[in-house]
């Protein structure tokens, strides 16, 4: 297995990356106008992170990007991803976390779930859990713990003085800090007939996909339904877990090992939509193959009017010897 990971060009113009930068259709004039802040806090996320790497029979590219309206503002990037091995090297787990915008300190949260959400769904498997049976609702519970216990702690850090007498609550925590969060296990070779499983756990808003080899979507998790918002009472995030444990939605999948899979924040769902139109079809032909990776994280970014929310993707293709274009 060999992963290069975070590469931080938080520093460096996105418009650097590729010249000229990656639009769809109409970009809008932000995307070529907007001056991004440079962070002032080092706690803060980097303005975007770049992986890529294989494993087994997979290549992936993984990418998470600042939105213009954050980047306009100074508001930290609070999008996140993360994955992890088993092992033997026969199960990728990857996670993507979109820290919920009214928050201050939601990119705190989607990095907890990104660091340990992968780590503990590996941990079950390297331990003899199998992939069909792994408890995600315990397993959402213990983040959704995680991220009170730290949120407590980094409440009383950024404001002491109300906090001196009495500890944060809770309601508290979940209003500073609530993130969603989608798993997606996949293995990391195929069975026979060509078959690849993939599992889909989440809770939130973030969107996985499949695009098969004659370039048609599908959703391997739900489609975001129009006007719902990461806030809305229909979503729920990330310290907030289902009480009932069949609350918790989970998909499984038997694909075609040939697929590209797509994991991603609604930032990047948003315009994709029902994968019908013209944001799916150049995205399907952009990641035939995998991009080298900071143009992919250029793709990513791509501009289209009126979408300025940040942008995460983990894209997953079967492996090639031929080179990424």
């Amino acid at each position: 297995m060999t992963i290069e990971s975070d590469v931080d060009i938080a520093l460096q113009d996105p418009r650097a990356v590729v010249d000229p930068p990656a639009t769809i259709g109409d970009p809008g004039r932000a995307h070529a106008e907007v001056r991004p802040l440079l962070r002032t806090d080092p706690a803060h996320p980097p303005d975007t992170t770049v992986d890529h790497g294989s494993v087994g029979d997979l290549e992936i590219r993984a990418a998470s990007v600042r939105g213009l309206s954050h980047r306009q503002n100074g508001i930290p990037r609070q999008d996140a991803y993360g994955f992890a091995v088993t092992a033997g090297q026969d199960w990728l787990v990857a996670v993507v976390a979109d820290g919920v915008s009214a928050g201050h300190l939601s990119h705190e949260a989607a990095s907890f779930v990104a660091r340990r959400g992968p780590r503990e769904v590996v941990r079950r498997l390297d331990h003899g859990t199998e992939a069909a049976e792994l408890p995600w609702h315990e397993i959402f519970t213990g983040l959704a713990a995680t991220i009170l216990t730290e949120g407590t702690r980094s409440l009383r850090r950024y404001d002491p003085e109300r906090y001196a007498a009495d500890p944060p609550t809770e309601t508290d925590v979940a209003a500073a800090m609530a993130t969603t969060a989608t798993f997606l296990v996949c293995e990391t070779g195929h069975r026979r007939h060509g078959l690849r499983h993939v599992y889909v756990a989440w809770t939130g808003d973030s969107p996985a996909w499949a695009i098969a080899p004659d370039g048609a979507w599908t959703s391997l998790s739900a489609v975001k339904g129009e006007g719902e918002e990461v806030g809305s009472s229909r979503v729920v995030a990330l310290p907030k877990v289902p009480r009932d444990p069949g609350g918790l939605p989970y998909q499984e999948h038997m694909l075609d090992h040939r697929s590209t899979l797509l994991l991603m924040t609604d930032g990047t769902g948003d315009p994709i939509a029902e994968a019908r139109g013209e944001v799916a079809a150049q995205l399907a032909e952009w990641w035939q193959r995998p991009p080298a990776p900071l143009a992919f994280a250029d793709q990513v970014g791509f501009g289209r009017r009126s979408y300025d929310d940040d942008r995460t993707v983990v894209a997953i293709w079967p492996a090639s010897p031929q080179e990424p274009r």
